[in-house]
């Protein structure tokens, strides 16, 4: 069933199609905010109250993108509002200001300037190859940190590291992606823009 009849199904008060969109979205939804939080349960209550939230705003929810990006950006934002808040509450503990730094990262590449509309694909080669050039110990402790989602104690156990050390490795992977990733933005600007025109 296609998302924008499970919607408008929804809308109508439709239980069984919003069990569906649930079953359909919830685990890459979850897997997209433990990206951002590192903590299994954080993201599985982030993305239950999106979806509650829709349910309950089902006859008012006004969707102007696809149903899925609608969902990204939903997660995305409520990732970053519990970071910031984390990073507040804790006084930015370098943890958490790497975390919410990252997350702002994320924010440019996906969703500014329009970036939404370019495929996962090259986002993923633009920042694997990006990767790639850290320096061996930094992408090391870059990648367990986030594709293995270790956490900074885990990781510092494996590559018999300080913590600290650790906290340092993740922040110079974010300072050197960042410095690298800028050159591309007005280039995939231009390429979105020239997609557009045709």
């Amino acid at each position: 069933m296609e998302d924008t009849l499970l919607l408008r199904q929804i809308k109508n008060n439709d239980e069984i199609a919003f069990e569906i969109l649930f079953r359909r979205y919830y685990v890459r939804m979850r897997d997209y905010a433990l990206f951002y939080l590192h903590e299994m349960h954080q993201a599985e209550d982030i993305v239950q109250d999106i979806f509650l939230t829709i349910w309950q705003n089902r006859k008012k929810i006004d969707i102007k993108t696809s149903l899925k990006a609608y969902l990204y950006r939903s997660v995305h934002n409520s990732c970053i509002k519990h970071l910031n808040h984390l990073a507040v509450s804790e006084k930015y503990s370098n943890s958490q200001r790497l975390k919410y730094e990252e997350a702002l990262l994320m924010n440019k590449l996906y969703f500014e300037d329009g970036i939404s509309r370019l495929f996962l694909k090259d986002i993923n080669e633009i920042l694997s190859e990006s990767i790639s050039h850290l320096p061996d110990k930094t992408r090391l402790i870059f990648e367990l940190s986030r594709e293995e989602k270790l956490k900074n104690h885990e990781i510092a156990g494996r590559v018999n590291l300080t913590e600290k050390a650790v906290e340092y490795h993740i922040g110079k992977a974010l300072k050197l992606l960042r410095h690298q990733l800028r050159d591309y933005l007005p280039m995939i600007i231009f390429i979105l823009s020239q997609q557009s025109n045709c």
